[in-house]
């Protein structure tokens, strides 16, 4: 195997003086895929490796997340920050013409980067499982977790308020038990929300019951818990991408879970109305996150996103 075509980890400067770390894999057309929330860069590579060999792979782990989980995030909206990330990814690796993909929170960073930016430095995208908005709009449910916002929402407040008596520099484990516990119980009801098999949401609730220590090892590092806080605020927050999305002229493929339980149907379908050339991809048998529900169709329709010219 050539030297270009290893898998290489870069700190990359960002302009605030922060550092991303992103993974470099393969050789040949740039394509920048995006994780969600609780997620990391190496989530991606189960699906990108039968492809190294025609493609060059560059994949973020965003502020909090993974190996940039130490690099703070600034006042201000999380998703205006990653989309500026975004952009300082693409001028340090001097990327053109690049094949977009973003799942849940990375396809929202993805939206505000073409709100902020446009698209003329992408040749297609694709946007799994996320609407145009956070925050449902006046007398709809059309935002994350539709009909459920309010209750969901008003969680994400409420640990807000408990840990507000602890500065950012606590210790995750010196934080009171109780305070831990629902920190930890509201992270693991959004990945059981995120599925929709029933044995994976079990082993979710297995998991989340009696392997603290190694899920805030290998999913939720906590050294910067307030991270995930500061996240949870600038979903409450909400942004409408709508007026944005008409810019969007590139192929576009939306990738939708017909059992997501994190934005109901109609406002996913929704997308497709704003962006000409789009199509929809629907996943019959998934909930938000489809490369879990249904792995096979995934790559075989991920695939397809790839070769589109």
């Amino acid at each position: 195997m050539k030297k270009s075509m290893h898998k290489t980890m870069s700190y990359i400067p960002l302009r605030d003086g922060e550092k991303m770390n992103v993974i470099c894999i393969g050789k040949g057309e740039p394509v920048v895929l995006v994780h969600g929330f609780g997620s990391c860069a190496a989530h991606w590579l189960a699906n990108i490796l039968p492809f190294i060999h025609q493609y060059r792979f560059y994949l973020p782990d965003l502020r909090g997340f993974a190996g940039s989980h130490a690099s703070k995030i600034p006042q201000g909206s999380v998703f205006e920050t990653y989309a500026h990330d975004l952009e300082d990814l693409f001028n340090h690796f001097q990327l053109e013409n690049i094949s977009l993909g973003g799942i849940s929170t990375g396809a929202y960073t993805c939206l505000t980067y073409n709100q902020i930016y446009g698209f003329d430095r992408i040749k297609k995208y694709l946007n799994i499982e996320h609407g145009p908005d956070s925050k449902n709009s006046l007398g709809k449910s059309d935002g994350l977790f539709g009909a459920q916002q309010e209750r969901i929402f008003t969680g994400f407040k409420h640990l807000r308020t408990i840990t507000a008596p602890y500065t950012e520099s606590t210790p995750y484990w010196e934080l009171p038990a109780d305070i831990r516990l629902e920190l930890r119980n509201t992270f693991m009801a959004l990945i059981r929300r995120a599925l929709n098999r029933s044995f994976s949401r079990r082993v979710v609730e297995f998991s989340a019951q009696y392997g603290e220590p190694l899920l805030t090892q290998y999913m939720f590092a906590v050294e910067n818990w307030h991270t995930y806080l500061d996240i949870m605020d600038s979903f409450v927050e909400g942004g409408d991408r709508r007026p944005s999305l008409s810019k969007i002229q590139v192929p576009t493929t939306l990738m939708i879970g017909q059992h997501s339980r994190y934005f109901e149907l109609e406002t996913q379908l929704e997308m497709a109305k704003y962006i000409p050339n789009s199509k929809v991809v629907m996943f019959e048998k998934s909930g938000h996150i489809l490369p879990v529900d249904q792995p096979v169709k995934f790559q075989r329709e991920f695939a397809q996103f790839l070769l589109t010219k």
